[in-house]
């Protein structure tokens, strides 16, 4: 195997990082939806929240410019990025006996790693930064049980018409944004209400795990959305985790920032925008060692494939996140 007995040329190493942005970008859902922060140098990403002003209730008098009623509210928040990366090794024999091509099969499961642990991340911010609920009568993660708190249409609306009251925008178009479980989504979907308001959505757009619409909130479903193991009432149900997502309510920069089109695989991703603010700066980085490149290796029966990424995250409106903790008919 040619590319693995000398230096790997820049070709064959963009082959195999289109494989693992493949295998990585559709794990990426809670990461797509948070604002974009700009690169300010020096190792830092930088983003600004606007506060809302208050209103206005004075009539304006005829030929008189009134007093200016309020100065803007800029808060400026400093993100600072972390570096997050693994390695796999492989050797001669791998390569020769192996039946499927092995730096290629490797390079693949490390993109489902990559973006499994960013998202994840990002994830268990969202959850922690989040305004709570609790679906039917459960006051905490503690009282949740699969007999009266198993999550139902009025739980969902419940938590759409607390985005509203809070002012918050949506994320795309008209949409806020909502994460779920394949196990939420499959007990929601025997809620005779929620089936007849659910409009389906289909074909491409279930492979980035876009399921439909409803009440103006796209529905995404993730294997990976946040489970709690036997955390509810006696300790032996489990709590799942919905989240409901609106404009600005978080920012985060690095791998997850990337825009994917998987229309087609291959052609491997096409990345617009990703978010390091500055060209030439690498989102994701294929790393890899031909046999005999990673060292003191004379016999040249070593070789390494690794990724390397930066991540940040930030809270920036706890009010516009909502996390409904809930049973289902699954827990």
């Amino acid at each position: 195997m040619a590319a693995d007995t000398a230096s790997l040329s820049s070709a064959i190493k963009t082959l195999y990082e289109r494989r693992l942005l493949t295998r990585a970008l559709p794990r990426l859902v809670h990461g797509r939806f948070g604002q974009k922060p700009r690169w300010k140098g020096y190792g830092a990403y930088e983003v600004r929240r606007w506060e809302s002003l208050s209103l206005v209730s004075s009539t304006l008098t005829e030929g008189n410019t009134p007093l200016e009623h309020a100065a803007p509210t800029i808060t400026v928040i400093t993100m600072t990025p972390e570096w997050y990366g693994a390695y796999i090794k492989y050797t001669d024999k791998l390569v020769m006996t192996s039946f499927d091509p092995a730096v290629s099969e490797i390079s693949a499961l490390l993109g489902e790693q990559a973006g499994l642990s960013i998202d994840t991340i990002i994830r268990n911010a969202l959850t922690a930064g989040a305004t709570k609920d609790y679906a039917g009568g459960a006051t905490s993660r503690a009282t949740i049980d699969k007999t009266n708190d198993i999550i139902a249409f009025v739980d969902f609306i419940q938590n759409v018409a607390e985005l509203e009251n809070q002012n918050t925008r949506p994320v795309e178009g008209p949409f806020y944004v909502v994460i779920m479980h394949p196990h939420t989504w499959a007990t929601l979907m025997q809620d005779t209400t929620f089936v007849t308001l659910f409009t389906r959505e289909g074909g491409e757009s279930l492979r980035s795990g876009f399921v439909g619409t409803i009440l103006n909130c796209k529905l995404y479903v993730t294997s990976n959305a946040r489970e709690y193991v036997d955390a509810g009432q006696n300790s032996v149900e489990d709590v799942y985790s919905m989240l409901f997502i609106g404009r600005e309510a978080y920012a985060c920069a690095g791998l997850s920032g990337l825009a994917p089109n998987l229309a087609s695989d291959s052609g491997g991703p096409q990345v617009r925008g990703g978010m390091t603010g500055q060209r030439g700066l690498n989102v994701v980085e294929i790393i890899m060692f031909g046999l005999g490149e990673t060292g003191f290796d004379p016999l040249r029966q070593r070789g390494t494939v690794a990724w390397k990424t930066t991540h940040v995250d930030q809270i920036l409106q706890g009010n516009w996140i909502r996390d409904l903790e809930h049973a289902n008919d699954f827990s």
